[in-house]
């Protein structure tokens, strides 16, 4: 045999061998991501690799995108910060770290099986740890995995003699009732699995509460059984999303008040059942020049007064609240809380409750202290410089204030709902120059040049400035004085701006000079609260309801009163309260709020925003949240920014 041919067989040979090694082996080593089941259809990821028992796929990823508008949740990240925040539909927040597999659910640290990596300004995650921390649990069946809704999260509060028991889910609830007495509800809930234990004390009220889970992967069931001790009597009470269902019991024959439970503040953590993510509570991720809580303590103080120290790492604004329904609450912006949740019941003073949480998002944190008080008691908030010092007198307040803002270091400032006049310009604020507590910036979206999005007929700068006509007629009603960015069809762009624009002078809603303007409408008159309004509009005509959204800390509770009065009055579907980097919310420097009220796009929503009625529900729901949030100016004559006096 040529000896060139052997070497030339041999070369041959091995070459093969190296090309079916390198096709085979990787294959072998490599898992293959598993097919995906949800709701119904096939969940087709667009580069789904298989990594530690779970996914990992973009934040970019068109599955991914679809199975969070199925959820209700949104994703945000920030690359400079590496922050990723995914919203839930019940407004708690997942926040996940580049380079770290710890991540935190409402406040509860979770290890994922593999850390999130950045894939050139998108983030890259744990697909089934997300689900999961979404109430979703990937099931397998057969060859496949189906992502199974679940109920995975129940909370129950007792005041007194009533217990309100709270379950929610990861998608809005089907539910049949199987038996209703007095004294005990069993409900089941299709197509939602659960993630809760079988079986749990309660509290007063309620004897037992079994939870069993059935039918399949694909079509699970879950029902709730709950007895109530004899003489105890149950009625529902409003939820506070369509995934979350909320039955009182209570003594027979009291005095049942339609009041649904007090809202879970934003972001808070409620006693997780799910086992997926138990274990203690604690903090997000300390980040340099944020302040963090050290410390908190309980005092009794002097005549029976509830004294409560709050510790502080460095300097912090905080706002605080005082609600209609005897709540007080103080929101440390920028802030994280350095271990658990608290939730103290004291034996003395006037404060039946305190609730210590973990609040916001991610790249915008908060601490939020509640109190549930006996009345309106007197509350005084001193700051230092290592904290600050809240007490809670058993004495009735004389000056009733609604709102009150500052910072450690120096003085706290009450603003008043009650007061009529502005606050001294001197008196320190959080942002330099203090508010006026009557006036409401109202911002149309849009206008002149600038349309707006235009379907089926309407035009969306035309509809904005109409809403907030009508509102502008409600809270001046209400007391409060009205300025507008615009008053009709303009382009409320100043000469300064204008000079800053592009060469040809065009309106563009996206051009910072532009939007400013409306921001120094608000800021140069240190008003309390900014609204703006606009339509929606989407490439898919499925697409419709109400969204709300808040960048800073102190919009959230504002945006949450909104949610729920616009929705109650206006009838639209709820699409919930979204935290957005939206330009005219970022920059205005007091409470703000973007409201798109309904989609143009929508075929439903199209037929609402055609009728006047509807369009005066939008104002009338979102004047009632604006009193739901501050309560209500006190009525008196004073000459409104637009020429109207309320009496």
């Amino acid at each position: 045999m040529n000896p060139s041919r052997v070497r030339r067989f041999s070369f041959l040979v091995v070459a093969f061998a190296i090309a079916f090694a390198a096709s085979t082996f990787p294959a072998r080593a490599q898992e293959r991501a598993p097919l995906l089941w949800f709701q119904g259809t096939r969940l087709i990821l667009d580069r789904p690799v298989a990594q530690a028992g779970d996914i990992a796929v973009s934040t970019r990823d068109t599955g991914l995108r679809r199975f969070l508008d199925k959820l209700g949740a949104t994703v945000a990240f920030e690359p400079q910060s590496r922050y990723v925040v995914v919203t839930a539909q019940d407004r708690r927040t997942i926040a996940f770290t580049i380079g770290d597999p710890w991540y935190t659910v409402a406040g509860v640290r979770v290890r994922a099986p593999f850390a999130p990596s950045n894939d050139g300004g998108d983030a890259v995650l744990p697909f089934f740890a997300l689900a999961r921390a979404l109430y979703v649990e990937p099931v397998p069946d057969g060859g496949e995995m189906v992502l199974q809704p679940r109920v995975g999260a129940l909370d129950v509060r007792t005041d007194g003699g009533r217990t309100v028991v709270t379950v929610r889910a990861a998608m809005p609830l089907l539910i049949s009732t199987n038996a209703d007495t007095p004294d005990r509800l069993q409900v089941t809930i299709v197509g939602q699995g659960s993630s809760l234990a079988p079986r749990r004390a309660v509290g007063a009220g309620v004897d037992a509460l079994d939870v069993t889970a059935g039918g399949t992967a694909r079509v699970p069931t879950t029902t709730i059984t709950i007895a109530a001790t004899p003489g105890t009597a149950h009625r529902i009470v409003a939820a506070e999303t369509p995934a979350a269902f909320s039955v009182a019991f209570e003594p027979r024959g009291s005095v049942a008040q339609n009041v649904p439970p007090p809202p879970v503040p934003l972001g808070s953590a409620p006693p997780y059942d799910s086992g997926a993510l138990a274990g203690p509570t604690a903090a997000p991720l300390v980040v340099a020049g944020r302040a963090t809580v050290t410390g908190l303590t309980f005092e009794q103080g002097t005549d029976d007064a509830l004294v409560v120290r709050v510790s502080l790492s460095g300097a912090a604004g905080y706002e605080w609240h005082r609600l209609l329904d005897r709540r007080w609450y103080l929101d440390l912006a920028n802030t994280t809380l350095n271990g658990p949740g608290r939730d103290e019941r004291p034996s003395f003073g006037a404060a039946q409750s305190v609730r210590v949480r973990q609040t916001g998002t991610g790249d915008a944190p908060a601490v939020r202290i509640a109190f549930t008080l006996a009345g309106d008691q007197a509350i005084d908030v001193q700051p230092s410089d290592t904290g600050l010092t809240i007490t809670v007198s058993t004495a009735a307040a004389t000056d009733v204030s609604r709102i009150g803002t500052g910072r450690t270091g120096g003085p706290p400032v009450a603003v008043s709902s009650a007061s009529p006049d502005a606050v001294p310009s001197e008196t320190p604020w959080k942002y330099g120059t203090a508010p006026n507590p009557r006036l409401i910036v109202l911002d149309p979206g849009h206008g002149g040049a600038d349309a707006g999005t235009a379907h089926n007929g309407l035009t969306e700068k035309l509809l904005t400035l109409d809403i907030a006509k009508r509102l502008r007629t409600l809270l001046v009603a209400q007391g409060w004085i009205v300025r507008m960015t615009r008053e009709n069809d303009v382009d409320p762009v100043g000469a300064d701006q204008l000079a800053q624009m592009h060469a040809d002078g065009k309106p563009n809603p996206d051009d910072r000079a532009y939007l400013q303007t409306r921001c120094d409408v608000a800021n140069a008159a240190n008003a309390r609260m900014f609204i703006s309004i606009h339509i929606n509009s989407a490439p898919s005509s499925s697409a419709r309801g109400s969204t709300f959204y808040w960048y800073k800390p102190q919009d959230a509770a504002f945006a949450q009163a909104l949610e729920r009065a616009v929705v109650g009055a206006a009838g639209t579907q709820d699409d919930g309260v979204r935290h957005e980097n939206f330009y005219v919310v970022r920059h205005t420097t007091m409470p703000a709020v973007l409201i798109e009220t309904a989609f143009v796009t929508n075929p439903s929503d199209v037929e609402l925003l055609r009728s006047p009625s509807f369009l005066q529900n939008v104002a009338q729901g979102i004047a009632n949240g604006v009193k739901a949030y501050a309560g209500a100016p006190a009525q008196r004559s004073v000459q409104s920014d637009n020429g109207v006096s309320p009496q």
